[in-house]
C-alpha cells in the first residue's frame, strides 16, 4: 500500500485517529523538488503531518501551514486539504553539509497556520517554533493554539532507487475528544516515542494488520483489546493547483518597465511554480493577453 488516508476513533479511550500512509505522494514531491536526503526527509515529514491535520477536518478544508526557521534550511511551505491533496516545498532543497540538527533548525523559529473552506479564510495563528521539528511544532501548534491535545509521528524509509527514493511514508496523530481522560491520552502520546512503536510505524513491509499493530502498541498499558471505528478519508496525492490560465496575476505584478522590457526583447518567459516546480513558458503575446485581462 502506497497511499492511504484513515481517520476514525477509539471511543473507549475518547481519542481520535489519523493514519496515513503517503509513500507515492513523497515520492513526487521529492522528485518534483530535486531534494536531497536531508531535505527530503524534512519535505516529507512537514507534507504527511500537515494532510493528517487537514483530514482532521472536512473534506472541503484547507490548510497551508509555513515553517521558517533561522538555520540552514529557511521555509518549508505546505498547503493540504481533506481530500487528501497536497502540495508543498522546501527552501532550500540541498541540506545534506549541515553537520547537526542546531545548525539545521538554528536557534529560533516560528509556525504560521490559515484554515480555509472553499476559498475562504476561516482561521489563522501563528506560534513560536520550540520544538526546532516540523512534526513536533505542528503538534504543539494544535495543542496551544487549536487547544485540542495533539500527539504526531511521521516516519520516513528511504530506499536507493533514485527513481523512487523514499521507500516508506507513514504517518499518526492522534487528538483527545471531548471528556477525554487526559492522564490517558498522556500516557498514549508518549508511546508515540517508543522505538517499538516507531519501528512498527517504519516497516518497510505492511502487512494487512499493521496499523492493528500499531494501535495495540500505543494502547497496550491503557486496554488489552483496543476497539476502534475506522473510514477512509481520501487517497493522498501530489497535486498542485497552478496552471498557464493561473499566471495572470503574477503577470499583472510586473512594472510597466519590466513589461516593456519583455516586449522590446522579444523573449519567451518562464514562470516557476514553487509548491511543484512546474516550469511554464509564455510568449510575449500570452504577456500581453494577461496584461489586457481584468484582474
Amino acid at each position: 500500500m502506497n497511499g492511504a488516508l484513515y481517520t476514525g476513533r477509539i471511543e473507549e479511550l475518547g481519542i481520535a485517529f489519523h493514519y496515513a500512509v503517503t509513500t507515492d505522494m513523497a515520492n513526487e514531491a521529492v522528485l518534483r523538488h530535486e531534494c536531497d536526503p536531508v531535505a527530503a526527509h524534512l519535505l516529507v515529514r512537514a507534507m504527511t503531518a500537515a494532510l493528517l491535520v487537514a483530514a482532521s477536518g472536512d473534506e472541503n478544508d484547507r490548510i497551508n501551514v509555513r515553517w521558517a526557521y533561522e538555520g540552514r534550511v529557511r521555509t518549508v511551505l505546505v498547503d493540504a486539504g481533506g481530500d487528501g491533496t497536497v502540495r508543498g516545498m522546501i527552501s532550500p532543497t540541498v541540506l545534506d553539509d549541515v553537520a547537526d540538527v542546531a545548525a539545521l533548525y538554528g536557534e529560533q523559529g516560528s509556525l504560521q497556520v490559515v484554515r480555509s473552506r472553499r476559498g475562504t479564510v476561516t482561521a489563522s495563528g501563528t506560534v513560536d517554533a520550540c520544538f526546532m521539528d516540523v512534526v513536533d511544532d505542528l503538534a504543539a501548534f494544535l495543542c496551544m493554539s487549536d487547544q485540542v491535545e495533539s500527539g504526531l509521528a511521521v516516519l520516513v524509509a528511504f530506499s536507493d532507487n533514485p527513481e523512487r527514493p523514499v521507500h516508506v511514508a507513514r504517518g499518526l496523530l492522534l487528538q483527545a475528544l471531548p471528556g477525554c481522560d487526559l492522564e490517558r491520552f498522556q500516557r498514549v502520546r508518549e508511546r508515540l516515542s517508543d522505538e517499538e512503536v516507531r519501528a512498527r510505524l517504519s516497516r518497510i513491509t505492511e502487512p494487512d494488520n499493521l496499523f492493528e499493530d500499531i494501535l495495540r502498541g500505543l494502547t497496550c498499558e491503557e486496554t488489552d483489546a483496543p476497539q476502534w471505528t475506522m473510514g477512509e478519508a481520501g487517497s493522498p496525492v501530489f497535486r498542485c493547483a497552478c496552471g498557464p490560465d493561473k499566471l495572470g496575476p503574477a503577470l499583472r505584478c510586473l512594472s510597466y518597465a519590466e513589461r516593456m522590457d519583455i516586449v522590446q526583447k522579444k523573449e519567451d518567459i518562464a514562470i516557476r511554480c514553487h509548491f511543484c516546480n512546474e516550469r511554464y513558458v509564455l510568449t510575449v503575446d500570452d504577456c500581453i493577453r494577461a496584461w489586457n485581462e481584468k484582474g
